[in-house]
């Protein structure tokens, strides 16, 4: 049995295509999806699209991130808007009816109990609580490729598809091999078209409004270091260094702005 095992896609719809150009030359028996599929790339609808097509096309495991129960903590139209939490709330505004429905659909892990192989326990954090008779757990959300065993259970983190941050701004993903009693894990790296990425986000609204999140997404997108988190950091420590002790949705957009020229992101 042959696994491909893909996390992290963030919206990056040129990302994920090229990916299964090379997945589709190898011969795949399943798919694995470890969640984050949507925001912060502005091609939500393009990915959840292209995800359903193939569940037509292979048996297909997909379990939800953290991004989509965010974006479905929408669904309660009272809730407000934090200044850095734009980017969830423009994504749940792009998502077609039918695409959100199915997004509601994804449960939080998975169990995968095929004949003749070992139990997977997927999820999208990686969780040493659940699925203790499982000889696998897949997980992603950390962005970086990694495998580890603990208490006789292998771990597996494909890495990102759309937004890695191990410095290589490659596409990531990995090819599970299960046959017998051996086992084969290979680790992808793959060049893609990120230019047109890029471009998404230099016309989106979260590059253009608010704390201008898309523009730290767009860095990270051709460089491969997490941008996104060293602007959260920066923000945290100017406020504190003008002796402002807050939640960052509460600090001022002069903060975010001066976090931004700190960092050179522009």
């Amino acid at each position: 049995m042959r696994f491909a095992i893909l996390s992290d896609i963030h919206g990056n719809i040129y990302a994920l295509k090229e990916a299964f150009k090379k997945i589709e030359d190898i011969s795949i028996d399943q798919i694995i999806l470890c969640g984050d599929y949507i925001t912060d790339v502005p091609r939500a609808n393009e990915v959840i699209d292209f995800l359903r097509e193939i569940k037509n096309k292979f048996p297909t495991y997909i379990i939800k991130g953290n991004r989509e129960e965010k974006v479905l903590s929408y669904e309660n139209k009272q809730k407000e808007i934090m200044i850095n939490d734009q980017n969830i709330f423009y994504t749940y505004k792009s998502l077609t009816n039918e695409n959100l429905e199915f997004i509601k659909t994804l449960p939080d892990s998975h169990v995968i109990e095929n004949d003749n192989i070992p139990k997977i326990f997927v999820s999208h954090v990686r969780n040493y609580s659940d699925g203790l008779d499982c000889k696998y757990k897949i997980f992603g959300h950390s962005h970086r490729q990694h495998i580890f065993s603990r208490d006789g259970i292998k771990y597996i983190n494909p890495g990102s598809i759309g937004l890695p941050t191990d410095g290589d701004p490659r596409l990531k993903f990995c090819i599970l091999t299960i046959e017998d009693d051996l086992e084969t894990i290979e680790m992808f790296s793959i060049k893609y078209d990120y230019e047109k990425a890029m471009k998404d986000l230099e016309n989106a609204e979260i590059s253009k409004n608010g704390i201008k999140w898309g523009l730290a997404v767009k860095k990270l997108i051709e460089t491969g270091i997490d941008y996104p988190r060293m602007y959260l950091d920066e923000v945290v420590k100017i406020a504190k260094e003008y002796g402002i002790e807050t939640a960052r949705d509460k600090l001022p957009i002069d903060i975010w702005n001066e976090a931004r020229r700190s960092l050179k992101i522009n």
